[in-house]
């Protein structure tokens, strides 16, 4: 669970505990409310992250690379979704 911002750290850390494998990478799939759609941050072998957004105004063409310091603040902004995605998977 992250209640505190130090422990988006760890969730990154452990993101392969919780993420989606699909033969190349670990991925994640969040839900986004404005604008609607959704945003994916992906990890791979070597510990690259990675986003994907596509959403009702915008849809990336690509991938794009992203340094953990700024995605553990786009974390942090979505904590209730991850953390609800947490207690999904303990179930």
């Amino acid at each position: 669970m992250i209640r505190r911002k130090i422990e988006v750290a760890e969730f990154l850390n452990e993101f392969e505990n919780y993420a989606n494998w699909d033969g190349m990478k670990y991925y994640l799939t969040l839900n986004t409310v404005k604008p609607k759609g959704n945003l994916t941050i992906m990890k791979y072998d070597n510990g690259t992250f990675t986003y994907h957004r596509k959403n009702e105004l915008y849809w990336d063409i690509r991938e794009n690379k992203i340094e953990c310091e700024i995605l553990t603040d786009i974390l942090w902004s979505f904590r209730k979704t991850i953390n609800e995605y947490i207690r999904s998977k303990a179930i």
